[in-house]
């Protein structure tokens, strides 16, 4: 086939796709990344960290990367950080490290991220969920559960209600015996501006005094295209899972990845250099400020809200939410759902403005008067 009937063919395909510029994808934690960043994406695709002796300058980079994943975590320079495909490749890295330490069992939440199921079943590390309590990790059921070798992961902004687990308080249930891991692959980009906001004092990072490792992943709040996900540690966790590659540059391998798709480590710093601190605070300022006037409409429009949201991800309850996101879907919105809580889950993204809030509310309204939901 000539280029011609190739572009052609494809855009067949690309228009069968949802695509977020249009402002009816809800309930996914990505949006349309800056020209700029999309560029910067392109330019270095063809850099395989996973022989990052080839790539010294795309390797320089993401050092440059880590070190704002480390300020975002409250991290020192000296600690240790690798830009991976996403949170699923960083919490099974995590918890593989931390197997390798010697750490034999997970202690995670109901509402944990399923990448802790696949590493517990990858890894063959007995894995135990505990019960929530309003959402996040009940510290009594902790308490009373945990012994020395486990490792516990807790969530900084959980998938389903976007809520942060009492991170500071089960630091203090966690002494040299256990480690604590952090999933914070969505809130690591926006606890930090909330706190500087006023929305919250919680800490979820390494000013936390137990805390070992932590999942961020710059392809969600941090408007980086996909894959690039992040994981930061105190320690050099890299090193626990290093296999020797004789024919790399390095000599050795130590993710979990043998290549490494490094453009997007070039457009997670263009991303930075484009925000900056001060633009990212801005960012998460307007999706805050969108998230809760999607609260209050929905609750004028006499929808249960039975979650009040701590950060830009909005629950919605409903009766059937199953057939809710079916006939959405039909009608060309792009929504998740929490059955657990009953509940249409909205992450409110850059794209999501007030318009397409108003919009999907109305539509909302009518399908629960049509259809009883």
């Amino acid at each position: 086939m000539d280029d011609e009937e190739i572009e052609n063919l494809l855009d067949g395909y690309y228009s069968r796709d949802m695509h977020y510029e249009e402002g009816r994808i809800l309930g996914s934690m990505y949006t349309k990344p800056p020209d700029v960043v999309l560029k910067s994406f392109f330019k270095f695709y063809q850099a395989n960290l996973g022989n990052a002796g080839l790539y010294p300058g795309t390797a320089e980079l993401e050092r440059e990367v880590v070190k704002f994943l480390l300020k975002l975590t409250s991290g020192s320079e000296d600690f240790y950080g690798r830009i991976v495909s996403g949170g699923t490749e960083a919490n099974i890295t995590a918890l593989w490290a931390a197997r390798e330490m010697g750490y034999s069992r997970i202690l995670t939440t109901e509402d944990a991220h399923f990448s802790v199921t696949k590493a517990a079943k990858l890894l063959k590390i007995p894995l135990k969920r505990l019960e929530v309590k309003n959402g996040i990790m009940d510290i009594d059921a902790l308490s009373s559960e945990l012994r020395r070798g486990d490792i516990v992961v807790l969530t900084a902004g959980t998938t389903p209600l976007g809520l942060i687990d009492p991170i500071e308080e089960v630091s203090k249930l966690c002494d040299e015996g256990c480690y604590l891991h952090v999933d914070a692959a969505f809130g690591g980009y926006v606890i930090p501006f909330l706190r500087e906001l006023g929305h919250t004092d919680k800490k979820f990072g390494f000013d936390v005094e137990n805390v070992m490792s932590v999942t961020i992943d710059p392809h969600k709040m941090g408007m980086a295209p996909y894959p690039a996900g992040g994981l930061v540690a105190r320690e050099n966790l890299f090193e626990r899972i290093a296999v020797d590659a004789p024919y790399l540059m390095g000599g050795k391998s130590d993710t979990l990845l043998g290549t490494r798709q490094s453009g997007s480590v070039a457009a997670a710093y263009a991303a930075i250099l484009h925000f900056r601190w001060e633009g990212y605070r801005k960012v998460v300022k307007e999706c805050m400020d969108r998230a809760e006037y999607m609260v209050k409409r929905a609750e004028e429009e006499g929808f249960d809200v039975p979650f009040k949201p701590e950060m830009n991800i909005v629950n919605i309850g409903l009766k059937d939410v199953r057939k809710a996101k079916e006939i959405l879907l039909t009608r060309g919105w792009g929504i998740s759902t929490n059955p657990k809580y009953s509940t249409v889950r909205i992450v409110v993204m850059p794209h999501v403005t007030r318009e397409v809030i108003e919009r999907f509310l109305e539509e909302l309204k009518n399908i629960k008067r049509d259809y009883g939901l």
